[in-house]
């Protein structure tokens, strides 16, 4: 069942059958709702595309696993791989969630790894819409053992809110991963030229890129109507930045893709963390929004 949160000016669509995620996010703008997400008419077209569209979270790992294989503890584990070879994004995000609270405009809910995650974890989670603001908790918990551990959210935004012809994205990252089949080799390099996030338009780059030494934790994204700030928290902050033709997507992490490969390999930066029981990992996000 789909669960609505309503507020002035807001208006939010909760999915927990698929995947947990809010698909979509209505704002007002000069008196008329907005979407702001890029998503399917259809909700059930998550079924067959559970990937693309809203904003998912991503869990106990964010990104990419290198051939969904990583060592811990010095023993080698595997986890399943999906139909183009690849471990994306965790196992939560085409899992129905539990919804386990509801309260006003506020909505927890919370997702077990289930089989396919070597350890007895969950994911949960928390919604709250307000006047102005969306805020979010993502936390990864360890049921009896330690486990490696990194999360995230996966929010597809559209380009064209409120009619606009372009938008611009701001975050002062001081790093950015060097990529490898869309791997980080462990290497970092100061953002330049077209991968540079300084608020210009973000036009026709295609990025697929991590970002860290992330002074303030904020992204800022104005199309021409509407402003809004994306600001979040964690040990260790980290953005991946997907610029897809039809999209664009900001995903706040906790860690670097393959973060528990990079590890093992004695990264310092990579923000992989070790939860356990009664010590979870915990991602805060808060968006607010304005017209411009």
């Amino acid at each position: 069942m789909t669960i609505e949160l309503r507020t002035v000016g807001a208006r939010a669509l909760i999915e927990p059958r698929f995947g947990g995620r809010i698909p979509q996010l209505f704002v007002e703008v000069d008196g008329r709702e907005e979407p702001l997400l890029y998503a399917p008419a259809d909700p059930a077209e998550y079924d067959r595309q559970p990937l693309i569209g809203g904003c998912y979270p991503m869990a106990p790992w964010p990104n990419r696993i290198r051939a969904g294989q990583f060592a811990w503890s010095g023993r080698e584990y595997r986890v399943p791989l999906d139909a183009a070879g690849e471990a994306l994004h965790g196992l939560c995000f085409d899992q129905p969630w539990q919804v386990v609270a509801r309260v006003g405009r506020v909505v927890e809910m919370r997702c077990d790894f289930g089989r396919a995650w070597p350890w007895e974890g969950s994911a949960w989670q928390r919604i709250e819409l307000g006047p102005g603001f969306l805020a979010l908790k993502l936390e990864v918990r360890a049921a009896r053992e330690a486990f490696p551990a990194g999360c995230g959210w996966h929010p597809w935004f559209r380009r064209d809110v409120a009619g606009s012809a372009g938008v611009t994205v701001g975050v002062a990252a001081a790093s950015r991963y060097v990529l490898e089949d869309g791997i980080p080799t462990g290497e970092l390099v100061a953002p330049a030229e077209d991968f540079l996030l300084d608020g210009r338009q973000l036009g026709q780059r295609r990025l697929d890129d991590c970002y860290t030494g992330i002074e303030r934790p904020e992204v800022v994204v104005e199309w021409e109507r509407l402003r809004l700030s994306i600001a979040f928290e964690s040990p260790r902050p980290h953005l991946q930045v997907y610029s897809p033709p039809e999209a664009f997507c900001l995903e706040p992490q906790t860690c670097a893709p393959d973060a528990f490969n990079l590890s093992a390999a004695g990264s310092v930066v990579d923000g992989a963390a070790v939860v356990a029981p009664g010590r979870p990992l915990a991602l805060t996000s808060r968006w607010t929004w304005a017209p411009t």
